[in-house]
C-alpha cells in the first residue's frame, strides 16, 4: 500500500470518527428537547415526560455526552490537521481555526459539567431551576 492509501485511509477513519460524534451531537439535541419540553410541561403545572430524578439523570449524560462530542472532535481536527500538515493540504489554516474552534466548545462543555456537577447534585435544584444558571 502505497502512502497515499494510507493517508486517505486515515482521512477516512476520522471522518467516520466524525460522523459518530455528530450522531452523538444530534442525539444530545434530541435530549436537549425532550428536557426543554419537560420544563415546559413543569412550569406550566402539566404532567411532565420525566420525573425530577431521570429529568436530572438525563441532563448529567447530556452534558456529559456534549463533553465527550467536544473532545472528539477536537481530536480528529487535531489528526487532520497534522495530516494536511504532512500532506502540505491547503485546508491546514482552515483546520487550525477547527482546532481553536473545538478549544471553545471544551472549555463551554467544561463550564456545563461544573454547573451541573456543582449546583445539581449538591443542592438538588429541580430542573426549571437549573434554566437560570
Amino acid at each position: 500500500m502505497n502512502e497515499k492509501e494510507n493517508i486517505n485511509k486515515d482521512k477516512i477513519k476520522f471522518l467516520n470518527l466524525q460522523l459518530i460524534a455528530t450522531t452523538g451531537f444530534i442525539i444530545a439535541l434530541i435530549i436537549s428537547f425532550f428536557l426543554t419540553l419537560d420544563k415546559r410541561l413543569s412550569l406550566q403545572g402539566e404532567k411532565r415526560i420525566f420525573n425530577e430524578k431521570e429529568a436530572q439523570n438525563l441532563a448529567l449524560f447530556q452534558t456529559i455526552l456534549v463533553f465527550i462530542i467536544a473532545v472528539c472532535f477536537l481530536y480528529v481536527n487535531y489528526k487532520q490537521y497534522k495530516l494536511a500538515k504532512k500532506t502540505k493540504d491547503t485546508s491546514e489554516e482552515d483546520l487550525l481555526l477547527q482546532i481553536e474552534t473545538s478549544i471553545f466548545a471544551i472549555i463551554s462543555a467544561i463550564i456545563g459539567l461544573y454547573i451541573i456537577f456543582k449546583n445539581y447534585r449538591n443542592r438538588n435544584l429541580t430542573i426549571p431551576e437549573t434554566e437560570l444558571f
